[in-house]
């Protein structure tokens, strides 16, 4: 999960300089996958969920996340982007998992979440005083994104969601609802763009990105509870700061470097409260 989100992030970093737009990259996203999975949803129905469930679960994980995460990257940096996204999670997912799920919040993962908090709060700081001036925008819709992604895991989680079975009601709700729209009424450069960029962009975006984060997300927050994996999947914006300074040329700030410190440092405080409780059980 980890690698797969870093490289999300660094390629909508690289597709907010090309031709395709949020809605174009979504529906690439989705639209091999929904079609693929239909006739495995049609002959397995929708496990036990009401179709207006299924339908919040596909626009959270669907148009709900991909749209203000690639739009976001129109606006501000991939650290940014990769601190709000991944390190944002839990800010969202704790209260929805205490709320919908019963999950109890832990005195280390108050901790952990207000380090992480504090670090987005750090972000947010260097949007509005040393960023362009439309970054702060890149990074509200960053956030939008983030909560939009932790109630589908917490929803996938209390439904009893299988990985298979939410990945290809995702895909085959946003391929059916969201597709036509975005077709019809929505800005689109699918025409004018490159075969190399639409082809590279439909193998990851359809293909590794979606498979990796739709089945990989829910299994991961079935064994391990929404909150926790939401914190391990925030390891992603120290590997994404590097190789965006490396491979972009992203200038990376005081503010930025203390952001993202703090984020690994709440990371760092759920994690290690939560092999103390596997080496206790292991003895």
């Amino acid at each position: 999960m980890v690698f797969i989100w870093t490289s999300f992030h660094l390629s909508g970093r690289i597709g907010a300089e090309l031709t395709l737009t949020p809605y174009d990259l979504t529906t690439l996203r989705f639209c091999g996958a929904g079609l693929i999975l239909l006739p495995w949803l049609i002959r397995n129905g929708l496990g036990g969920i009401s179709f207006w469930q299924a339908l919040l679960l596909a626009m959270a994980a669907g148009p709900g996340f991909s749209v203000f995460a690639f739009g976001g990257y129109h606006f501000a940096p991939a650290a940014h982007g990769a601190t709000i996204l991944a390190g944002a999670l839990p800010l969202f997912t704790a209260p929805f998992a205490w709320w919908l799920a019963g999950e109890r919040m832990s005195t280390a993962r108050v901790i952990s979440i207000s380090l992480i908090f504090a670090g987005v709060l750090f972000l947010l700081i260097d949007a509005t005083t040393e960023g362009t001036p439309d970054e702060w925008l890149g990074d509200v819709l960053f956030f939008v994104g983030a909560a939009s992604w932790s109630l589908f895991g917490v929803l996938a989680r209390k439904w009893n969601v299988t990985p298979i079975r939410s990945a290809a009601i995702v895909a085959v709700f946003t391929f059916a609802t969201f597709t036509p729209v975005h077709l019809l009424f929505l800005p689109s450069g699918l025409l004018e763009a490159p075969w190399q960029e639409l082809t590279a962009q439909w193998i990851f975006q359809g293909g590794i990105m979606f498979i990796g984060s739709t089945f990989g997300y829910p299994r991961a927050s079935a064994a391990l509870g929404a909150t926790t994996t939401a914190t391990a999947v925030a390891l992603v914006p120290a590997s994404v700061t590097i190789l965006a300074w490396m491979w972009l040329g992203e200038v990376v700030g005081a503010i930025t470097i203390g952001g993202v410190a703090l984020v690994i440092m709440g990371t760092l405080a759920s994690t290690v409260k939560f092999r103390n409780k596997l080496n206790t059980a292991k003895g």
